[in-house]
């Protein structure tokens, strides 16, 4: 009996051992891959200073006078690079991710079949840093190719911008004159321009195993995903037999990447590869080198004929050189109809709201077309206002005219938020006609200004687009009938006062880069917002005839259907 106890005693310490070494060895390899994300997330950060210093390189027309390799193990992974005139940075590329954490095993089934593997661990998660240039010119932080935001949804720049300069103070007044009269005293300074915003540095930490984010130095930090691989789910238990196998290990996590691709150079450039793929070009020299201005292109638009102001966009080799054409010129009675290589818009042509990309130095020229109409013609309807005979950019009552989007004076050929013109790219970045601070500048005006009237921007006269109740009046003392003239389908609107009518072809509306519901839908903008980033507009819907109120966002191109006193 004493041999058999001494047996089970060994047997137990054997199998404590066994299962100590096991644990050990888990909780080996759990520190092990903590120390790693430690160290990744040290380096991401410093890849962050790094490459916000890089932009900064860029703007101010610096270059590179040494790069030096870093080596861990007789391995490549990272450099040291020297400036002209910045401080030198370090960055780190293209380092492999972490592995998942294995998956446990399944338990033992009750005298049956085998359980089934435990579920592959999920694989861990690396955020990536980047830069982009915004339309107006300045480089913002990204995440995951997206722009990254603070609490009040705005976009965080790289780099500072200078403050304007403060004006001018107005001349002292002349003494008065006599014997050689003294000189009035000059006039006071003009104050100081605004300094710029800051330029900011967003930080990352892993903490119980999540990856958060800081834009405020360390104040505030958000989460942003995983950074370990999960474990994997246990085996399920067997069912009367022998017992059940053990789970399966997770898989490990997929790598993870560096926020630098790579670095290559040749004899008269550096080439930085993010990860989301963008490559930044800086130029080599000395320090008593002047810098290569070699890489940046520059776009200038040349108004042809009309009156305005754009200033050039200028693009750094490798660094989004892409660009979305917009128009701030305006010529009287005209409207832009494309940019051209060429004056006379023999070259190569561009829609306006298309996407250029930019590999060399270009000139854009404004092309113009002749605005339509007929404001000397209207119809007494008995009503408040009198009507138009037919919509802008039309000279006869079935002809659909021009599309405009709410708050502009010219049709376009692409509709969306990134061409309309009361805003920065997005509804969230308006910049007139707004009353919530979540979607741009404030301004609480609701109702369109005459200068933003497509009506008698394009008319003059006393010609306007008619307010909701205007319409209202349209809709509720007039029969609708649809109908075709001359061809065309449209409404015929019949007053109940007098029997005075007018025709309104059923344009449809234009989104993006196409017309729908032409030749089955009337649809006009009133002159006031519906909402924030919609407005007001009368619609129309066949079989049978219905006339409706409804919102539009402001970027839909509508027809505009003048009244006037």
């Amino acid at each position: 009996m004493k041999k058999i106890h001494l047996f089970l005693l060994g047997l137990t310490i054997c199998l404590f051992t066994g299962c100590y070494d096991k644990l050990w060895d888990a909780i080996d390899g759990l520190d092990s891959r903590v120390t790693k994300l430690e160290e990744l997330c040290k380096e991401m950060n410093t890849n962050i200073t790094s490459l916000q210093t890089i932009v900064d390189v860029l703007q101010s027309n610096d270059f590179i006078t040494s790069i030096v390799e870093i080596k861990k193990e007789g391995k490549v992974v990272g450099y040291t690079i020297a400036f002209g005139k910045h401080e030198p940075i370090t960055i780190y590329h293209g380092q492999d991710g972490k592995d998942g954490a294995d998956g446990e095993n399944g338990q033992d089934g009750k005298d049956g079949q085998d359980g089934q593997n435990g579920a592959d661990g999920q694989n861990g998660y690396t955020p990536v840093i980047g830069v982009a240039q915004g339309i107006d010119g300045v480089y913002y932080w990204t995440l995951n190719g997206e722009w990254l935001l603070d609490n009040n949804g705005n976009k965080l720049p790289v780099s500072g911008k200078d403050g304007q300069n403060g004006t001018n103070g107005s001349n002292g007044q002349d003494g008065a004159d006599g014997k050689d009269g003294q000189d009035g005293a000059d006039g006071k300074d003009g104050a100081d321009g605004q300094n710029g915003k800051d330029g900011i540095t967003p930080q990352l930490k892993i903490e119980e195993g999540y990856w958060y984010i800081s834009y405020d130095n360390g104040a505030t930090w958000t989460q942003l995903g995983k950074a370990t691989g999960e474990d994997g789910k246990d085996g399920t238990d067997g069912e009367n037999g022998k017992d059940g196998q053990n789970g399966a290990d997770g898989k490990d996590g997929q790598d993870g990447d560096s926020m630098f691709q790579s670095v290559t150079q040749d004899d008269n450039y550096v080439y930085f590869t993010l990860a989301d793929g963008t490559i930044i070009k800086i130029a080599k020299g000395s320090s008593n080198d002047q810098p290569n201005t070699e890489f940046i292109f520059t776009i200038t638009y040349d108004s042809n004929g009309g009156e305005g102001v754009m200033a050039p966009d200028t693009f750094y080799y490798g660094l989004n050189m892409t660009k979305t054409l917009t128009c701030h010129y305006t010529k009287d009675k005209y409207y832009l109809t494309e940019w051209n290589t060429k004056s006379n818009g023999s070259g190569v042509s561009y829609p306006l709201g298309c996407v250029i990309s930019i590999d060399k130095n270009i000139t854009l020229y404004a092309q113009w077309k002749k605005c339509l109409g007929n404001p000397s013609e209207y119809v007494d309807l008995g009503l408040s206002v009198k009507w138009a005979t037919c919509n802008v950019g039309a000279s006869k009552p079935e002809e659909y005219g021009d599309y405009f989007a709410w708050g502009e004076n010219h049709p376009k050929s692409t509709y969306n938020w990134s061409t309309y013109k009361w805003c920065d790219g997005s509804e969230t970045t308006l910049t007139k006609y707004n009353s919530n601070s979540s979607n741009g500048i404030v301004d609480n005006k609701r109702t369109l200004e005459l200068d933003d009237d497509a009506a008698r921007v394009n008319w003059g006269g006393s010609w306007r687009i008619p307010t909701t109740q205007e319409l209202e009046e349209l809709r509720t003392e007039c029969t609708w009938i649809l109908t075709t003239q001359n061809g065309v389908k449209g409404y015929n609107v019949t007053s109940k006062n007098n029997g005075n009518s007018i025709f309104l072809p059923a344009a449809g509306y234009h989104d993006h880069g196409g017309i729908d519901f032409a030749g089955t839908y009337f649809y006009c903008w009133s002159n006031s917002l519906y909402s924030v980033t919609s407005a007001t507009f009368l619609y129309t819907a066949a079989s049978p005839t219905v006339v409706n109120w409804g919102p539009r966002a402001r970027y839909y191109g509508l027809s505009v259907r003048p009244v006037c006193h």
